[in-house]
């Protein structure tokens, strides 16, 4: 299941022994019993036959129906159909897989006594060390104590199946990355109120103690309701994420990291993070990283020596005052930078909305950049990912075992009935008045649109059991011409039902 957590994710059987067949592999998972796997079998059973159907096939098809009944979710069936059996990590049952990368994975799962849905961060054992390991366990024992509204909240930590993993809350959002990548860059006013956020729970961590040490847009979380927070906070020196880098003692991400963090990587203060936060604004507001381009050591040496290009060049649209809030921030040394995580608020304050003097929500006063205004004319809402959020970027999944084709009209009778349809809206029409007409016709669509794509859905599934069956009984009828006809035959019928009822 997790593929940094070898003793998690064994295989059901070792390489040049038959892959165990999906009931074997679901047993020993745990997560479902005899009975269960029995009554889904009996179910497919009841349309092809398993002695002469596919075993792969005959697999899917039986996880697809544990999914429906919500025994399973999609990716626990994915990963028992692949032969992995490991879905529990402590007292917390894997319900699916959020992101993952040089980091390890992050996992949405779920407590098995208080059912509260959670994030799992399992670190890597490529990149475990018995000094990383110590610093983690330090470090967790720090985040324990901390509670802040703009900090994701660490719940749990532990090791179980030879990995170390952290628990945290489970924020619906999206990280300011991905955020500026998908909609462009923000605003003065929305950037100000997502910085502030950040420099807020960031002051707080550097009152307890604590530095990041590795702060950056992927670290910064946006809710739908505006909240930002900030997440991984002393992580950096256990765990190194893709985009970072450990380049002799230095931690951090190349694009963000301050000057003293390379000078002396083992003296990193607070000031280090308001540089890194300051990289973050520059980013925020023009798209762009300070210094794009080079490798990890021609980025360090260019923090250490060179400006980066100013903002005005690459965003005109900022104002003066704006532009030197981030120069302040991002000055080569500590000394002449901001100096606190607060003092980084009260700069920010002429931009932050009225909710935020005493409250840290960004409320309704988010919007996108200039550009995107431009094109729409009012700014999109926050995105958000429904059901519990990607903490990080999300995954590329597997396509779906079984994939219905786009659907087409079909010729012969189709065609005729359709003519027929044609034929009788336009008398309804003169007889009946538009709107009456219109209204049925919507009415039809909403009933038969769904019932021709299920339909459709469930043929393309009954077919990958049995080709040969389904080709010799429908006489090489495909699912898509079976989906369009249940929705031609219902909307039909709910015309004709329509029609009658109002002559009635």
């Amino acid at each position: 299941m997790v593929n940094s957590a070898r003793a998690m994710t064994k295989p059901a059987t070792h390489p040049g022994v038959e892959r165990q067949r999906f009931r074997e592999t679901a047993l020993a998972s745990g997560l479902l019993d005899e009975p269960q796997i029995a009554a889904a079998e009996r179910e497919i059973g009841l349309v092809v036959d398993p002695k002469t159907s596919d075993p792969e096939a005959w697999d899917r098809a039986v996880s697809d129906r544990l999914v429906a009944q919500g025994l399973l979710t999609p990716f626990q069936a994915r990963e028992m159909l692949a032969g992995r059996r490991r879905f529990r990590l402590g007292q917390y049952t894997v319900l699916d897989e959020i992101a993952k990368g040089g980091m390890g994975q992050v996992f949405r799962a779920e407590h098995a006594m208080m059912g509260r849905e959670v994030a799992v961060k399992v670190l890597p054992r490529a990149k475990s060390t018995p000094e990383s390991e110590a610093a983690f366990r330090r470090e967790m024992r720090m985040l324990g104590r901390l509670d802040h509204e703009n900090l994701v909240r660490a719940y749990d930590a532990g090791y179980d199946a030879m990995v170390y993993y952290l628990v945290t809350e489970l924020v619906p959002g999206m990280d300011l990355k991905r955020h500026v990548q998908t909609h462009g860059p923000l605003t003065e006013k929305a950037a100000a109120a997502i910085i502030a956020q950040a420099a807020r729970g960031l002051a707080y961590a550097h009152e307890q103690g604590l530095v990041h040490r590795d702060v950056k847009p992927g670290n910064i979380l946006v809710m739908q309701d505006g909240r930002v927070k900030v997440l991984d906070l002393g992580l950096a020196g256990s765990q190194l994420e893709e985009e970072s880098s450990r380049v002799g003692r230095v931690v951090g991400t190349m694009d963000y990291i301050a000057p003293e963090q390379i000078r002396m990587p083992d003296d990193v203060g607070p000031s280090a993070d308001i540089y890194a936060l300051g990289c973050t604004l520059y980013y925020s507001v023009t798209g762009r990283v300070p210094f794009p381009g080079g490798s990890r050591k021609e980025k360090m040496q260019r923090h250490l020596h060179e400006i980066p290009d100013p903002v005005r060049k690459l965003a005109p649209h900022l104002s003066d005052a704006f532009c030197q809030v981030i120069e302040a921030m991002m000055a080569k040394t500590p000394e002449t930078r901001l100096r606190s995580a607060n003092d980084v608020v009260e700069r920010l304050r002429p931009w932050l909305p009225e909710s935020q003097g005493a409250g840290s929500r960004l409320g309704a006063a988010f919007d996108p950049g200039p550009a995107r205004l431009r094109d729409s004319g009012r700014p999109p809402p926050l995105p958000a990912i429904v059901g519990g959020p990607p903490v990080l970027e999300p995954l590329s999944t597997e396509p779906a075992a079984l994939a219905i084709p786009p659907m087409h009209p079909p010729f012969g009778i189709g065609g005729v009935v359709l003519e027929r349809v044609r034929e009788r809206l336009a008398a309804a029409v003169t007889a009946l008045g538009l709107w009456h007409q219109l209204r049925r016709v919507i009415q039809a669509i909403v009933v038969a649109v769904p019932s021709g794509l299920a339909f459709g859905g469930a043929m393309a599934v009954v077919r990958t059991i049995d080709p040969a069956r389904f080709h010799d009984l429908l006489h090489g009828t495909t699912p898509v011409q079976l989906g369009w006809g249940a929705f031609l035959i219902l909307f039909v019928l709910q015309m004709l039902a329509g029609s009658s009822g109002h002559g009635r």
